[in-house]
């Protein structure tokens, strides 16, 4: 997770917990974990989402 994405400053008092997320932050990633884009949507994905009503 990007670190832009958090909000407010995190303050970890207990100091094995603290050790314990900085080794896990040090381990390298896995690379078996891939992002994966998501299939295009159909041309009439409009028409079938947002039905229109007559007034």
């Amino acid at each position: 997770m990007a670190t832009i994405s958090f909000k407010e400053d995190l303050i970890v008092s207990d100091e094995k917990k603290a050790e314990e997320i900085a080794r896990a932050l040090r381990l390298p990633r896995d690379k078996t974990v891939q992002s994966v884009r998501p299939e295009k949507l159909p041309k009439d994905a409009g028409a079938v989402w947002f039905k229109r009503c007559a007034k």
